[in-house]
C-alpha cells in the first residue's frame, strides 16, 4: 500500500488556483524525475523506503564544507515518513505494527 501511495503521489495533478492564491508544492510530485523509491519489507517487521537517484545539486547544500540535505530533500523525506507512519497505527490500545525507516542512498535519514 505504501508503494501505491508513493506512485499516486508522484502523479502531478494540476490544482486549480484562484486569483493570487499560492500554488501548492507537493514534495513527492515535484521531486526530480530521476528520483526513484524502493520499498522493502525486512524481517516481517520493518519497512524501509530508500530514495535513490537524488541529483546532487537538488538534494544537498554546501554548509562550509559539510554537505547537508537541502530543504527540498528534507521535505521529501518527511513526506515519505508521513506516508509510512500513516500505516503504523499506535495508540492507547494498539502498539506500533512495524519499524519504519527512510533512507537516502546508503544513509538512514528517518527511523
Amino acid at each position: 500500500m505504501i508503494r501505491a501511495d508513493i506512485a499516486l503521489a508522484r502523479t502531478d495533478l494540476p490544482t486549480p488556483t484562484q486569483g493570487d492564491d499560492v500554488a501548492m508544492v507537493d514534495p513527492i510530485a515535484h521531486a526530480p524525475n530521476g528520483i526513484q523509491f524502493d520499498v522493502a519489507v525486512r524481517h516481517d517487521c520493518e519497512i524501509v523506503v530508500t530514495i535513490v537517484g537524488v541529483p546532487t545539486a537538488w538534494g544537498w547544500v554546501d554548509d562550509g564544507g559539510l554537505d547537508l540535505h537541502s530543504p527540498a530533500l528534507r521535505a521529501l523525506v518527511d513526506e515519505i515518513a508521513s506516508i509510512i507512519n500513516s500505516y503504523n497505527h499506535s495508540g492507547q490500545d494498539i502498539t506500533n505494527r512495524f519499524s519504519g525507516r527512510v533512507r537516502v542512498g546508503d544513509a538512514t535519514v528517518v527511523w
